[in-house]
């Protein structure tokens, strides 16, 4: 498959690359990247033929938005895709003197409020049109909604209902206008799909680690009520946080964080069956998600070209099918997980 090949988004006319660039590591979520390294890693992006990006507010606070219109400027607009991500409100912060980001290096010096009422999801969008440079965008996702930034269920319900109250409502009123394409919401965690379901008709979900050749039993209840429903996936965070990348390496990240001894396990089994094969992890990595249609792209970071170049040919290599149904054998997926060989 070639990573311009081309999956609808739902029940939409939107249709959208296989592979695309996601734009958090360019904010500085693990270091602060320079302008001419992240320019560069853009261009290496286009030149590879890459025509889907996602971004959002909150990386880098705004870094990512402006770093992606920068690169997307001379660009005619309909020869990519763009989405970005609401629930956000970037604002200057009172004390601007010590104010300091802890969460990006690198960042733009603004603070973030999680805000989902109507009046903030119009504003949120038209915010970012400014950042990126554009007056239209592909799709808009809601962005973390979860109980990952929300700790309590008093907390995260409240937030729900100002969707519930005018959030949804102003995003049905883009779709319906022509602003956007596709209304979707980013998750991080499992439960969320279903949370989403049983409150609004979305379009396409963006799902973050959660669904890759490490773990992928979210398969048989949230991937397969949203494929019932007719909403697509996006996959992203394909490498598991880093491991599916560097392989069970000493200081392998899972998570952000150190991975456990079980994790490493896994991933033994995993590249040892790789090497049996030829394939490379990283490429059997990118490539799982596509097997089920319910997928219609997947997106990875980088920050910069080298990495680009990589993932590209990852993406494109050809992986023989002994090497999907040994991993089956093997008890690493399950008998009825969509692989490859059966895409």
């Amino acid at each position: 498959m070639q990573p311009d090949t081309s999956r609808r988004v739902g029940q939409t006319d939107l249709h959208i690359p296989v592979l695309g660039l996601g734009t958090c590591p360019l904010g500085g979520v693990y270091e602060a990247i320079d302008e001419p390294t992240a320019r560069a890693t853009f261009e290496a992006a286009w030149n590879s033929g890459l025509r889907l990006y996602d971004t959002a507010p909150w990386y880098g606070l705004g870094q990512a938005e402006h770093r992606t219109g920068r690169a997307l400027y001379e660009k005619e607009r309909g020869s990519y895709v763009l989405t970005t991500k609401v629930g956000r409100l970037l604002k200057a912060p009172r004390d601007r003197d010590s104010f300091k980001s802890v969460n990006w290096a690198g960042a733009l010096p603004f603070e973030h409020h999680h805000v989902f009422t109507y009046d903030a999801i119009m504003r949120s969008y038209e915010d970012s049109l400014q950042r990126l440079g554009v007056n239209q965008m592909d799709g808009l996702y809601i962005h973390d909604l979860d109980s990952g930034y929300f700790r309590s269920k008093e907390e995260l319900n409240a937030r729900l209902g100002d969707l519930e109250k005018g959030g949804y409502r102003a995003l049905e009123e883009l779709k319906r206008s022509g602003e956007i394409k596709a209304i979707g919401a980013g998750v991080n965690e499992r439960g969320m799909i279903d949370r989403f379901l049983d409150r609004f008709d979305l379009d396409v979900f963006l799902i973050a680690s959660r669904y890759t050749l490490l773990e992928h039993d979210i398969y048989f209840d949230e991937v397969a009520r949203a494929g019932k429903r007719g909403a697509s996936l996006v996959v992203g965070g394909v490498f598991s946080s880093g491991i599916l990348a560097t392989g069970p390496v000493e200081g392998a990240k899972y998570e952000y964080g150190a991975a456990s001894d079980s994790i490493i396990e896994r991933v033994r089994k995993l590249t040892a069956v790789a090497h049996a094969h030829g394939v490379s992890l990283p490429a059997a990595a990118l490539q799982f998600p596509l097997a089920s249609s319910v997928v219609a792209s997947v997106v990875f970071g980088a920050v910069k070209p080298a990495e680009i170049e990589a993932n590209v040919a990852h993406f494109s290599a050809v992986i023989p099918a002994g090497f999907w149904s040994d991993l089956r054998a093997e008890g690493l997926v399950h008998p009825e997980i969509p692989l490859p060989e059966h895409a």
